[in-house]
């Protein structure tokens, strides 16, 4: 079942629009499988009800081209929420606040999870980043490729400090921090 469920995360690229298929490089697919990694996190996560019910932001300290695959995405495809999708990007780490759902940090911005941890502490905020090891140091989800895939990590106590919810689906897809 888990390979199975892995599969259908990995894979999820196969089934969006075929401009999406074309690529410049390494980087620009690495981006577009981050952006529906994190599509399908928004609905396999729950935000404790103190989340508010206004917009839904996803903040990103990420290069202007994982900010273009994730708006891809977000307009091409229908989340099923009755929220409005907000992208936030920030320039810098100082601009990073708790405004945010989702707090992205891409390979070259990870080194600032320390800092970013701290500005969200105490707020509903799913950190998601792309370092090996950054799950250990309290990213929530940290993407690592295992064989030569695209996996990702969960850091489940860090997950619980944040009153975020996930789904079985979720869990048995990822690598499983304590």
């Amino acid at each position: 079942m888990k390979t199975v469920i892995l599969t259908i995360f990995t894979l999820l690229y196969a089934v969006v629009p075929s401009s999406w298929v074309k690529s410049n490089g390494p980087g620009e697919v690495t981006y577009r499988i981050h952006s529906i990694f994190i599509w399908n996190f928004i609905k396999e996560i729950q935000w404790p009800a103190n989340a508010g019910s206004g917009e839904f932001t996803i903040g990103l300290l990420a290069s202007t081209d994982m900010e273009a695959e994730l708006r891809k995405i977000l307009t091409s495809t229908r989340i099923t929420t009755s929220r409005k999708i907000n992208l936030k990007v920030y320039k810098s780490i100082a601009e990073v606040n708790k405004n945010c759902h989702i707090l992205y940090l891409d390979a070259e911005n990870s080194d600032n999870l320390s800092t970013a941890l701290q500005k969200v502490k105490g707020a509903p905020v799913l950190v998601i980043t792309h370092k090996d090891g950054a799950a250990r140091f309290g990213s929530l989800i940290n993407f690592v490729t295992e064989n030569g895939k695209p996996r990702f990590e969960m850091n489940l106590s860090a997950f619980e400090k944040t009153g975020l919810k996930y789904t079985q689906t979720l869990k048995s897809a990822s690598i499983p921090l304590n």
